[in-house]
């Protein structure tokens, strides 16, 4: 006896006590295959709400600044869809790349979901490093360090005059119109401030090389005990 009762009263219950999103999407990564350094992809996640009950977006967040994330709506219906149109730049990646989209919801059963754009980026201007790191155990000390800069294109690249992002940073390149197949090389000296003990900086050279308008070395320096 007690067991009928107890189902004819959840018989009786509203059924939006028993209602719930659900979030579901055909396709959860996108391979754009090959790019060139410096272009940008652009793709558009879709996504439904396949539950009965309001579908609610709480945060979307990327796995770094170089990924734009914009969302169509934060509040889905039941049987709707919503899209996320992802936008990423390649100019400081090289080589294959994974980069993340996540969004937060209300789904109680799957409430985080990762969109992911994956690709490979093909360097046409290359650097051989794109990050110096010098040790010291002198302050009077000085750091050398020597960048290749390779065109891969198939036209003439123009640079310019490297600039530095601190005054105890130098920079300077043997040659400023490269060929296709053509090397520059991009020589950078530090040493430290007076009384310092470290150095943080970036060597920047601007080019005409329309994917790619900047290449940027980061530099840093300590002194080591």
């Amino acid at each position: 006896m007690p067991l009928f009762f107890l189902s004819a009263l959840l018989l009786l219950m509203p059924s939006s006590l028993w209602a719930a999103p659900q979030v579901t999407s055909a396709a959860l990564v996108y391979d754009f295959g090959e790019v060139s350094q410096g272009d940008k992809v652009d793709h558009s996640f879709r996504f439904r709400n396949s539950g009965d009950a309001l579908l609610e977006i709480t945060s979307v967040s990327s796995s770094c600044g170089c990924t734009a994330a914009l969302l169509s709506s934060r509040r889905i219906a039941p049987g709707e869809s919503g899209e996320i149109k992802a936008t990423f730049d390649s100019s400081r990646f090289r080589g294959r790349i994974k980069k993340d989209i996540t969004i937060q919801t209300n789904d109680p059963a799957h409430g985080q979901v990762v969109f992911s754009l994956t690709g490979e980026v093909i360097e046409l201007l290359r650097l051989s490093t794109t990050r110096i790191d010098w040790h010291w155990t002198d302050t009077q000390q000085t750091g050398t360090a020597e960048v290749t800069i390779s065109n891969k294109s198939s036209g003439p690249v123009r640079l310019q005059n490297p600039q530095t992002t601190s005054p105890q940073l130098q920079a300077s390149l043997d040659q400023l119109q490269l060929e296709p197949g053509q090397e520059a090389r991009l020589t950078i000296q530090g040493q430290l401030a007076k009384d310092s003990k470290r150095l943080s900086g970036y060597v920047l050279v601007e080019t005409d090389f329309a994917p790619l308008t900047q290449l940027r070395i980061s530099v840093s320096g300590r002194l080591s005990h």
